[in-house]
């Protein structure tokens, strides 16, 4: 343990000689317009690659993921992520979803509310097995899951085969040696 402290004692802790590497290696202290250029980037097309972020600011891959990953641009990224009013970018994909499915009614309900004999057999058909499903109509489809041991298996066959044996071996009359001759 001395070793150790006499060691660290002889390491100088002027600020002229830094820890860290410089750089992203630190992380982020201080958000800069790139990175908010970033930030609305990422918000815009939130499907962006690192990669893609990388090569549109003129930065290492490396360097965005230890800019990205830091505390100070995950705080300024939800910050400005809250700060949208639009909505299309700050519902969820349940929400999409759900929008989906209730624009998809009403112009399911539109279309069945035509005459009877304009509606393609189909359709109705379609929506009819749907819906009932959904209301949890009909019979539900359970799937099994069968194991079967191929070791125990084969046994089984083995020793069917050998019964099949005996018994026809008893079936078979004994040889006359009479006839043989």
């Amino acid at each position: 343990m001395e070793d150790l402290q006499s060691l660290m004692d002889e390491i100088p802790e002027t600020p002229s000689r830094p820890l860290w590497p410089s750089g992203a290696a630190r992380g982020v202290i201080k958000i800069r317009y790139t990175h908010d250029s970033m930030i609305d980037t990422i918000i815009s097309n939130p499907c962006v690659s690192q990669n893609e972020l990388a090569a549109h600011y003129g930065y290492t891959a490396g360097w965005v993921s230890q800019i990205i990953s830091s505390d100070a641009f995950q705080s300024r990224l939800a910050e400005r992520s809250a700060e949208l009013v639009d909505p299309t970018i700050r519902a969820t994909d349940e929400d999409r979803f759900r929008g989906l499915v209730y624009r998809s009614l009403e112009i399911l309900k539109d279309k069945l509310e035509r005459p009877a004999a304009s509606i393609p057999d189909n359709l109705a058909l379609r929506t009819l097995e749907l819906s009932s499903r959904a209301l949890g109509y009909g019979a539900r489809v359970e799937q099994t899951n069968i194991q079967v041991n191929v070791g125990e298996h084969l046994e089984e066959l083995g020793n069917n085969l050998t019964k099949l044996l005996h018994r026809k071996k008893a079936e078979v009359p004994p040889l006359d040696m009479e006839d043989v001759g």
